[in-house]
């Protein structure tokens, strides 16, 4: 599920899946100290808490602090190996006993429990906490951000005993979707949410703090100043090394700092502008490096709004961009990106239409649509000036500095353009859910499959802030899901993408480079295939270690 405005839209299959603890553990090289137990991570984030801990939450609630900590509470009953890219049992981490027997008509996928699984209470964690997950995460207005993409390809869910788990999919999917969405759905401890609200916090205080969880590490402290997290004494699975993990609100200014002067050990996330400053810090690691599911930049339209609703104009305002600028603008740690997947990727656009840098085209068609340029200010057949408002989350400097440089480029087009950022949760607020807004500068993660788009460009999907619908795109993302064959399934693929660019409900602009930047005395951390950043591989934690 991309990460529009922040949000992961990489496939949503919820954290009890892409939680993933890693596949192996990471033997120390010579640059490497020996694991030792014990101690307190410190990381600066962007973002904040996360309003709301809910383990299904809605679009608005599904961002990156959230997966942060959703990541380090709730075990999954497979997981998925970043440098293999492909599904596995993990005897340390996975719930289940084995990958799942499947049916001869592929669709009916039969997990069996281990027996030895606890809640943090030490209650047993049964087929009985899965159903009750299901029961009350299928519910549409439980409005769960899974929904569409999980719960409605799914025929039937059953746990006909206490160790087994039966998920019936609707139709055939292709092999590596099926799989994550048949393990989708993880459990809820039944004995503690059983009589309360399943989204009233007023009711139910464990959607904003759980109280047990199924994974190595429980919330301890939830507040605007961070989050933290301790270890689980009740763990079931191997042992992490770390006993904490507390993640420290920070804004793009502070974050490096914090981490130059000790006060954290991991600078999660920083503007591309800090890179060659962070290489400076002499007890810093700094990883950069291109993933198999990399992050890209792309500016969403409200196709809601009179103005934007005419493709002529989506088209003009898209035509003002040069995408080697926004690469500049991300410190050259990005590379151009054509279609709504990176190019990277082997689901990668072929043949699309990029709209590349042609101002008098663009006023042409501003033109066409009926708004003609008086006095060097664009005016509509009423005789009103054209104006368009930008949003953008503050915690991303790019997007501030790319947001920027849009409305210097609509000014040649006499387009009077505001700017307006916003703290973190309101801008997701105001995209997802309000959907109040002209134009987005929007992050999406990427997936490494192309079925992630899917609740982003179907119609009525629970990701779906433009308002876009059409019916062909959404019957070839029903045939990409179950297309067998990779080479018939990348055709589909590049049909959506073809139709996309063509009706213009976003313009992709740039992937982005991964980086990240760690005390050098935190041992255990390596990048892996199938990451976008660093936090997505947050399981890692698992193998984290401070050596001093």
């Amino acid at each position: 599920m991309p990460r529009a405005s922040h949000l992961l839209r990489g496939l949503v299959l919820c954290v009890f899946l892409v939680s993933a603890f890693g596949s192996v553990d990471a033997a120390p090289t010579a640059q490497q100290p020996t694991p030792r137990r014990g101690g307190v991570l410190r990381s600066a984030e962007l973002g904040g808490a996360p309003r709301l801990l809910h383990p299904y939450p809605e679009a608005q609630q599904y961002t990156s602090p959230w997966v942060d900590a959703a990541t380090l509470m709730w075990a999954g009953l497979i997981d998925l190996d970043y440098d293999t890219l492909d599904y596995l049992v993990d005897p340390r981490t996975s719930m289940a006993t084995q990958m799942p027997t499947i049916s001869n008509d592929g669709r009916t996928f039969t997990f069996t429990l281990r027996d030895d699984i606890v809640w943090s209470d030490r209650r047993p964690i049964t087929s009985a906490d899965f159903q009750f997950a299901w029961d009350n995460a299928s519910k549409e207005e439980n409005n769960w951000v899974g929904y569409d993409s999980t719960v409605d390809r799914i025929e039937s869910f059953r746990t006909p005993d206490p160790l087994t788990v039966e998920v019936t999919l609707k139709e055939q999917l292709a092999r590596f979707l099926a799989i994550g969405i048949a393990a989708g759905i993880g459990p809820v401890p039944r004995h503690v949410w059983e009589g309360r609200p399943w989204l009233d916090p007023q009711g139910n205080p464990e959607v904003l703090k759980p109280s047990v969880v199924s994974g190595p590490y429980l919330p301890r402290e939830i507040s605007a100043a961070g989050h933290s997290y301790t270890r689980n004494p009740n763990w079931w699975g191997a042992p992490p090394y770390l006993d904490e993990i507390v993640f420290i609100a920070a804004s793009p200014t502070t974050t490096l700092e914090l981490l130059r002067t000790r006060q954290v050990d991991w600078a999660h996330n920083f503007p591309p502008a800090q890179f060659e400053d962070a290489k400076r810090i002499p007890h810093a690691n700094v990883f950069d490096w291109s993933s198999a599911s990399g992050s890209y930049r792309v500016m969403d339209f409200n196709l809601a709004r009179p103005l934007l609703a005419d493709k002529r104009v989506r088209e003009a305002l898209s035509r003002a961009v040069d995408r080697a600028d926004l690469v500049q603008l991300e410190e050259d740690l990005a590379v151009p990106q054509f279609g709504i997947y990176p190019q990277a990727s082997r689901w990668g656009p072929a043949n699309v239409e990029p709209y590349n840098l042609d101002l008098a085209r663009a006023r042409r068609l501003l033109d066409d649509a009926g708004y003609s340029l008086q006095g060097g200010v664009r005016r509509d057949r009423a005789g009103q000036p054209v104006r368009v408002e930008i949003i953008w989350p503050t915690t991303s400097q790019p997007r501030g500095k790319i947001a920027t440089y849009l409305q210097q480029q609509w000014r040649e087009l006499g387009i009077d353009t505001q700017v307006t950022g916003l703290e973190f949760n309101s801008f997701v607020d105001r995209q997802q859910r309000q959907k109040d807004f002209d134009v987005v500068m929007a992050t999406w993660g990427g997936s490494l499959d192309p079925d992630s788009a899917y609740s982003i460009f179907k119609t009525g999907g629970t990701q779906n802030s433009t308002g876009y619908s059409n019916p062909r795109v959404d019957e070839l993302f029903d045939r990409g899901a179950t297309e067998q064959d990779d080479v018939r399934r990348k055709q589909i693929y590049d049909e959506i993408q073809l139709i996309l660019l063509d009706d213009l409900p976003m313009y992709p602009m740039i992937t982005m480079k991964s980086f990240t930047a760690i005390d050098r005395r935190i041992g255990g951390v390596f990048p892996r295939k199938g990451d976008d950043i660093l936090r997505d591989n947050n399981a890692q934690f698992m193998n984290w270690f401070i050596a001093e």
